[in-house]
């Protein structure tokens, strides 16, 4: 299992004094409670992060990628060769239920785990991916949905989150477009939401002023 916390983190602007990544929760780092939850299904977890000592972890094997890598292509040193592999983004609020159902699911495919819209849970006005998996035998797909992805944000044509392009991309559909086909994706609309900016932290029932 992979839990992906090397993106940029610009929008956090320093709050707390900390990276977003590992914003108090119950009175530990969110990061650190997602590897928590992870350990449960497996104990073959890796975390990556940017060259920061303030991502200290327990639980899981570090590795340090450059500040802003891609989520995804990032970790293609991680991906499993004889299993299958979860991603975990590492902003991200994951209820237990929600970590269950992204472990748990073995269909064979690949597969993004998210909520296509707005939040009547959390109060987050849009939709949010929170993981995807795949398996070995998807590997080579993965490679060039995502050269497609990375292009099409480099030449600007799309400027929308990577994880919502891979998912069209794997679909068939236009990059640009929001369309969600459930042969691919399951719905996720409880607490679990992503933490990107102080609003959503601030916005979040379990975090921030609300807690």
């Amino acid at each position: 299992m992979i839990i992906a916390a090397a993106g940029g983190d610009k929008k956090w602007n320093g709050y707390l004094g900390v990276p977003r990544h590992m914003a108090p929760v119950g009175g530990e780092p969110l990061l650190q409670r997602t590897i928590r939850q992870a350990v449960v299904f497996t104990d073959d977890v890796h975390v990556t992060t940017p060259d920061d000592d303030r991502y200290r972890v327990v639980g899981a094997v570090r590795h340090v990628r450059e500040p802003g890598a891609s989520e995804y292509a990032s970790t293609r040193d991680l991906w499993s060769e004889d299993g299958r592999t979860v991603l975990l983004l590492g902003d991200v609020y994951f209820t237990d239920r929600a970590m269950s159902t992204i472990c748990g699911d073995r269909r064979r495919g690949f597969r993004a785990y998210g909520r296509r819209g707005a939040s009547r849970v959390t109060g987050t006005p849009y939709g949010e991916l929170f993981a995807v998996s795949w398996w070995p035998e998807h590997h080579a797909a993965m490679d060039r949905h995502l050269a497609t992805v990375h292009a099409a944000r480099s030449a600007g044509t799309v400027t929308r989150p990577p994880g919502w392009m891979l998912l069209r991309a794997w679909q068939g559909t236009p990059l640009g477009t929001h369309i969600v086909k459930r042969r691919f994706f399951t719905t996720i609309d409880d607490l679990t939401d992503d933490v990107d900016q102080v609003e959503d932290y601030e916005r979040h029932p379990a975090m921030g002023r609300r807690a």
